[in-house]
C-alpha cells in the first residue's frame, strides 16, 4: 500500500460534472477523482464503483502515478 495516497471513504454522484467522484490525499493535496456515467445511471453506477472501490482505487493511483492530474486537481478515469 502506497502511504503517499490516502483513500477517503466518499463516493457521490457529481451532477455537474456527470460522474461518480471519490477522493484521495496525495502528499496532503487533495485530489478528485471522477468516473463519467450518464444521469440516468448514476444509482447504479455509485453503487458499482462503491463495491469494485479497490479496483478503481488501484486504477487512480496508476494515474496519479502517471501524473494525470489536471490543473483542477482532478484524475478522469
Amino acid at each position: 500500500m502506497n502511504q503517499q495516497i490516502i483513500f477517503n471513504n466518499d463516493f457521490d454522484y457529481c451532477a455537474d460534472k456527470q460522474a461518480v467522484r471519490f477522493s484521495c490525499l496525495v502528499s496532503g493535496l487533495k485530489v478528485n477523482c471522477y468516473i463519467k456515467v450518464g444521469a440516468e445511471q448514476c444509482e447504479t453506477a455509485l453503487l458499482q464503483v462503491k463495491q469494485d472501490a479497490f479496483n478503481w482505487e488501484d486504477k487512480a493511483e496508476q494515474a496519479i502515478a502517471a501524473d494525470e492530474i489536471n490543473n483542477d486537481g482532478e484524475v478522469w478515469l
